[in-house]
């Protein structure tokens, strides 16, 4: 299904893709047109926000969404001191009603991935909340209280930040594929995007029967088939492996002991080894019956949150959590899943789980602590796992700005500002202050020449920074240009659309086909049949006597000498626009920072 990731960009369409098939649940499920949607924020009764979940179900609606770690401790009077304030906690949890789900073929995800995978987007700056010695630190603070007989295991997290541009689609099936798990999810609830590409099953249920089957311990695939077997073999073996198992094992069916009928909670397949793509994973099966009287705030408050993100005794280490990390884990280490009327409901446990807004992203990570943990090696696997995120760097080979000289410098700093943002989002370093001093070296000499000059300071991945000049000779002053359209529509949401990378392809090519029409200037439409800019020119237009220029999320550069105008001439609105009204303008403006204001003649766009 082509349109799976189009019809992902609507609010409260949710996807959930299951590649286990030793599950119950291996459909994979699109959930879309919410009916109404179910948000819990902090200092909401919780209870009652599970009663009017499970009265939309006895309604015969289906609820797919998520519950974010926090909500646990509205969950147990034990809890209270693990709740966060409400300013920092916020959203707890969200479900969207819906009718009924889509199930997708894997054909059809194939050739949605296919064309997912070709759009761009850009990470950037991902860093972690705590330093080594912060870090360290509370795991040390972690063991004494091992030592001392207060807890068995604790899982620690913390957070990575990073700035975030592009399509969350293609980001989803990049991840998708460096990290192949049985249970990933794409939920877009409208105020963010969370991508989750789980490896751990939470629970499952059919009517009354219940399922868990909780994950410790991994190992790589093998080169061949001995390799693996041996692998595979190794894993099976460990004992540090089975006795977290064990561990956690022993806590779900304490866990599930509160809720099912006496008897009925039994472990089968113990420590088990699975296969997947990429690895083998040791995992248990913990099953049971539940009493009749149970609801879903019951099911929930016994289990929730899962024991194998948080460590046992599970009340303590929750505290100690709350004690120790410093911010909410939000849906990371929650639960997402779907419930379906008739008592079927499938749940993941959110790790390896990222949340994007306000072009923010997260991504938690952590590991479990034991008496044995060594610090720095803990906090070596917290950069480790996160690692995936650097990678997803784009490696534009370098970026430039072209500045006027013609006796003095024409908007020096923000010129040094662009370039300043852009290195950053973009993984490359600059010196501003060799910057500077490149340019005023350079100032000398020109004023010593006269003239006017074209200077590009440009910054490459693997030369630095560089400056070079040559003369330049204004157009001809008054003379219209005349523009055509380009025959290439661009992508809005393409971050490289914002930054002046070295690698101009598109525009040179656009360029070249205006000049054999007869045009000195193209312009540029997006996919939505937008106006966006010019190959070298932002765009401004009078219609009506008032004035606009195109807004950033159409996908442009935010040029210079539009930054200029925007910060000097309030007047100036960003709004969208379209062919219509290029056609219908009093004017029609192309600006940069070269060449000033330059009046467009539009006949050769009719």
């Amino acid at each position: 299904m082509t349109g799976l990731y189009e019809r992902l960009s609507s609010p409260g369409t949710l996807w959930f893709e299951a590649t286990a098939s030793h599950t119950r649940y291996a459909d994979s499920l699109l959930f879309s047109d919410p009916l109404e949607a179910l948000p819990l924020y902090a200092g909401d009764d919780i209870h009652a926000w599970f009663d009017r979940l499970e009265s939309r179900l006895d309604e015969g609606r289906c609820l797919a969404g998520w519950i974010g770690y926090e909500a646990g401790a509205g969950l147990d009077a034990a809890l209270a001191g693990c709740s966060w304030p409400e300013d920092r906690a916020g959203l707890l949890g969200w479900f969207g009603v819906y009718r009924a789900p889509e199930s997708l073929d894997r054909a059809g995800i194939e050739a949605a991935d296919a064309s997912a995978s070709s759009g761009r987007y850009l990470v950037s700056s991902p860093e972690f909340e705590l330093d080594e010695t912060a870090y360290t630190g509370r795991i040390a603070a972690l063991k004494e209280e091992i030592a001392a007989g207060n807890v068995y295991q604790v899982n620690f997290t913390g957070r990575f930040r990073f700035g975030f541009e592009g399509r969350p689609e293609s980001l989803y099936v990049d991840m998708k594929r460096l990290q192949p798990s049985a249970w990933s999810a794409f939920l877009n609830t409208g105020d963010r995007i969370v991508l989750s590409f789980s490896p751990e099953l939470f629970f499952t249920l059919d009517r009354k029967s219940i399922e868990t089957m909780p994950m410790k311990g991994t190992a790589p695939r093998g080169g061949n088939a001995e390799e693996d077997t041996a692998e595979r073999e190794r894993l099976a073996a460990c004992e540090k492996n089975r006795a977290e198992n064990l561990m956690i094992v022993d806590l779900l069916r304490n866990d599930l002991g509160r809720i099912c009928r006496p008897g009925s909670v039994s472990t089968t397949g113990l420590f088990e080894t699975q296969t997947y793509p990429t690895l083998h994973q040791m995992v248990s099966t913990v099953r049971g019956e539940l009493r009749e009287e149970t609801g879903l705030y019951d099911l929930f408050r016994a289990i929730f949150p899962s024991g194998s993100i948080t460590g046992a005794p599970k009340v303590r280490a929750m505290h100690l959590i709350r004690s120790l990390e410093t911010s909410p884990r939000g849906v990371y280490t929650g639960a997402i899943g779907f419930m379906l009327p008739g008592g079927r409901m499938a749940f993941n446990v959110a790790i390896r789980t990222i949340e994007l807004s306000g072009g923010q992203g997260v991504y938690g990570t952590g590991s479990g602590v034991v008496w044995d943990s060594d610090p720095h090696n803990e906090y070596l696997e917290c950069l480790l796992k996160a690692k995936i995120l650097s990678d997803r760097a784009l490696e534009v080979p370098g970026i430039f700005e072209t500045i006027l000289w013609n006796g003095a410098w024409l908007l020096p700093e923000d010129h040094l500002d662009r370039m300043e943002d852009s290195s950053s989002k973009l993984g490359l370093t600059f010196d501003r202050d060799e910057a500077r001093k490149m340019l005023e070296t350079l100032d000398r000499e020109l004023a010593g020449i006269g003239g006017t000059h074209r200077v590009r300071l440009e910054l490459d991945r693997t030369e630095g920074l560089s400056v070079s000049s040559r003369p330049f000779i204004p157009d001809p002053a008054g003379q219209p240009v005349r523009v055509c359209y380009a025959g290439e529509r661009v992508d809005s949401a393409d971050p490289l659309l914002r930054h002046k990378v070295t690698c101009r392809d598109l525009y040179d090519r656009a360029l070249h086909e205006a000049a054999e029409r007869g045009c000195g200037e193209t312009i540029f439409l997006n996919e939505r049949g937008e106006v966006t800019e010019g190959a070298i020119s932002n765009i401004v237009v009078c219609l009506d006597g008032q004035w606009y220029t195109p807004p950033l999320s159409s996908g442009l550069l935010h040029g210079v000498y539009r930054r200029y105008l925007l910060r000097t001439r309030p007047w100036i609105i960003e709004r969208a626009l379209r062919p219509d009204d290029l056609l219908r303008a009093d004017v029609v403006l192309l600006c940069n920072a070269l060449r000033g204001q330059r009046v467009a003649e539009i006949t050769a766009l009719h």
